[in-house]
């Protein structure tokens, strides 16, 4: 399974985030964490409280689904199956690297 790790806009970022729910869910793998980078984390706040129209607040879960920042990822965000899938055979790449 390839997921991809990506470094979206703060106008893209949700609908990254959604899309690779929802193509975790189409490969039959259940998604579990959204891990992000401080910045992409910064981003995604911003943007949720734009979309759902109320203060950019400290989120902890996106569609019940735990949010996990990583200060060595910065800009980029992945959603990640479980670990025992990501034990699997899962590779990981980035647009444009």
């Amino acid at each position: 399974m390839t997921l991809i790790e990506y470094a979206p806009a703060q106008d893209e970022i949700l609908d990254f985030v959604n899309d690779s729910i929802r193509q975790l869910q189409e490969a039959g793998a259940e998604p579990s964490y959204i891990l992000l980078g401080p910045v992409a984390y910064e981003r995604m706040r911003l943007a949720m409280g734009a979309r759902f129209k109320r203060e950019a607040g400290l989120f902890e879960t996106y569609q019940f689904f735990p949010i996990v920042l990583d200060p060595q990822r910065k800009d980029t965000v992945l959603v990640l199956p479980s670990p025992g899938e990501c034990a699997k055979n899962v590779r990981v790449v980035q647009p444009g690297a």
